[in-house]
């Protein structure tokens, strides 16, 4: 799957960027106020320097690649939207290529944590959205990008209190194609013994 380092906005979309707004504002003497007043009125919201919604209905998670790209959503965002754990997670939270960086907006608080190149690809699911289009980590890879964060596991037994810890119940079909590729790739123990553990005691069909 190949890798878009940019993020293009299509006229349909309810993204708008601050040059496509000035393009259309055009008309007014001063475009820069007008879009002020759009904000105060809240006909737009900012999401970032430059980058504006002008729908309040878009699922937060669509939004994701927008607000840093390229990016998918995973970790415990991703292990919710799969039903493998009972939580809400408060905050968005994605692997992306860049630095770890948050942007703190009006529609809620996303949090971008960094995967190496090698990894970034595996296991990504397109999530057809009705108003817009997003990534997501399938629960093989979400559960990859989360263990990778834990140094401390070191055997099969770690990973089963983990896994408790986490409430990870429920479990859907486990691509362990992905996971012996997330194993290689990431090249960290604790997804090793995660690859090991699963392949030994198969997720239910």
């Amino acid at each position: 799957m190949p890798i878009k380092h940019t993020f293009s906005i299509p006229a349909t979309s309810p993204l708008v960027s601050h040059g496509q707004l000035k393009d259309v504002l055009a008309v007014f003497g001063n475009p820069r106020m007008k879009i002020s007043r759009m904000l105060a009125a809240g006909e737009l919201i900012s999401l970032r320097r430059g980058l504006y919604l002008r729908d309040r209905t878009v699922n937060p998670l669509a939004l994701a690649p927008a607000i840093c790209g390229p990016s998918y959503v995973s970790f415990e965002s991703a292990l919710a939207w799969h039903g493998m754990i009972p939580e809400r997670v408060e905050e968005v939270l994605c692997a992306t290529l860049k630095r770890p960086v948050e942007f703190e907006t009006p529609v809620g608080r996303y949090r971008y944590r960094h995967v190496p190149a090698r990894v970034f690809p595996i296991g990504i699911e397109r999530v057809d959205d009705a108003s817009l289009p997003w990534l997501l980590a399938s629960p093989a890879k979400a559960l990859c990008d989360s263990i990778a964060l834990v140094a401390s596991i070191r055997s099969q037994k770690d990973v089963r209190a983990w896994l408790e810890a986490m409430r990870i119940g429920d479990l859907p079909p486990l691509d362990t194609d992905q996971l012996a590729a997330c194993a290689a790739c990431y090249g960290r123990p604790s997804i090793r013994h995660l690859a090991r553990y699963f392949l030994k005691t198969p997720s239910p069909p």
